[in-house]
């Protein structure tokens, strides 16, 4: 009798028959991707009060006359001590330009003094020196433009504006007590430029260099027979200072 063939192929190892199945295809595990840790921008957009401190140092110049105006002696000398103030400010910022307005008060301790001879024999003059003239600048403020370049939390600005003060001058005999003291209130310009960092979202430092240039008020006393046009008063300050921002803070950046 002929052998009859199946479909199906059997195994007689183990005594029981059993199928051999196709292999599935290999199926690759899924990639999983983490995303990057977000970059985040520092905002320096708000508004902000702070405190500074620093010193100044000037040099005022000008030319005493007598009230006739007949030039008795030029002067030139240099004032320096502490300061101390306040400040307040707005910026606004777009991409990595801040634009703002600040203003300023400072306490000041700038004092100097300076002996100077008259010169002798101008008809109807003071008599003949030497003289002391000396300069205190007790305050002096500011209002002002801002703009600066953002990087993250480090802002570098420059600024100018508007400035007043009063300063104020004394003039006497050596060894005399002041025939004239000229003071009162002054305007001028300012300008300078420093760097700011921001420690928190909220709290940042900063370190500026400031010019002020005073014009101060002349006067004539015709009891003294002295008198003088006005003079110019240009100080220089180095300052450091702490604020408190209000509003802004950090920002997810762009990719």
């Amino acid at each position: 009798m002929s052998a009859i063939e199946f479909g199906v192929n059997y195994k007689f190892n183990s005594g029981a028959p059993s199928a051999v199945a196709t292999p599935a295809p290999y199926t690759a595990p899924a990639l999983v991707y983490k995303s990057p840790p977000a970059s985040y921008a520092y905002d320096w957009t708000g508004f902000y009060l702070g405190s500074d401190g620093g010193y100044g140092w000037a040099t005022p110049k000008g030319t005493l006359t007598s009230a006739a105006g007949i030039p008795l002696t030029p002067y030139s000398y240099g004032v320096n001590g502490p300061l101390a103030g306040l400040f307040i400010g707005g910026n606004y910022q777009f991409h990595k330009f801040v634009v703002g307005v600040e203003g300023d008060w400072q306490w000041s301790n700038l004092i100097g003094n300076s002996q100077t001879q008259a010169p002798l024999g101008a008809a109807g003059a003071f008599p003949g020196g030497p003289f002391t003239i000396s300069t205190t600048v007790k305050d002096y403020a500011s209002i002002r433009g801002r703009l600066g370049v953002a990087f993250d939390r480090l802002l570098v600005f420059g600024t100018a504006g508007w400035a007043w003060g009063n300063p104020s001058t004394s003039y006497a005999l050596t060894r005399a007590a002041p025939f004239v003291t000229n003071g009162g209130h002054s305007t001028g310009w300012t300008a300078g430029a420093g760097v700011e960092y921001a420690f928190t979202d909220s709290v940042f430092g900063r370190i500026e260099y400031r010019y002020t240039n005073f014009r101060t008020v002349g006067f004539v006393n015709v009891a003294t027979n002295a008198a003088e046009a006005g003079s110019n008063l240009p100080i220089s300050d180095l300052r450091a200072g702490i604020a408190y921002k209000f509003g802004g803070g950090p920002v997810v950046a762009k990719f």
